[in-house]
């Protein structure tokens, strides 16, 4: 039973991971859970399939996103917020982006409608790891994760296409400047005189 409680627990705060929590150890549904707080979704009945890792075909129209979230009290001294895009390349649905750092507290799931290139924008402030799932109504939900590593001293961006039957689709870009300070040497040989 302290599973259960604690399974329903991180399922209720977290309210958007990526479906695996709401279970029992035999996979049937916990009958014994509250419902899930964002209606857009059930976690405890959904899967999540991965997400196609690869550079989306193209970039979102629109020149400013439709909404922007920012995620947690960060960035460190130092660093900068990652990034994170997602566009809709398909016609007029409404979308739902579920992110989450359950090591931080910290959820959000927006299910906007977007018109074909708008998109939604979330900056990833804290130092942990997210989890990301994306899922068009009536369709599969697609999930994929962000590494802590990326809040540093680089501009990066990780960004989503949302078409209309194709897999969603993620890349990542950053600057891959060297954060930490000792990593560069210096030599005084004076050469040969």
């Amino acid at each position: 039973m302290r599973r259960r409680a604690f399974v329903a627990a991180l399922a209720f705060g977290s309210a958007g991971c990526l479906g695996l929590a709401g279970r029992d150890a035999d996979g049937s549904p916990d009958d014994g859970m509250e419902s899930d707080p964002t209606p857009a979704t059930d976690a405890r009945t959904r899967t999540v399939e991965p997400a196609e890792q690869r550079v989306p075909q193209s970039d979102p129209e629109a020149e400013s996103p439709d909404e922007t979230y920012r995620l947690g009290d960060g960035p460190p001294s130092g660093a900068q917020a990652h990034e994170l895009v997602v566009w809709r390349d398909g016609p007029v649905r409404p979308v739902t982006v579920e992110v989450s750092a359950p090591a931080a507290d910290i959820a959000v799931s927006p299910t906007p409608q977007l018109e074909p290139g708008a998109y939604l924008l979330f900056e990833l402030t804290e130092r942990v790891d997210y989890e990301v799932a994306v899922h068009v109504k009536g369709g599969t939900w697609y999930g994929f994760d962000i590494a802590a590593n990326y809040v540093d001293c680089n501009d990066s961006r990780t960004t989503v296409r949302v078409p209309e039957s194709e897999p969603v689709e993620y890349g990542t870009f950053t600057t891959s400047m060297a954060c930490s300070v000792g990593t560069a040497s210096t030599s005084d040989d004076g050469g040969d005189g």
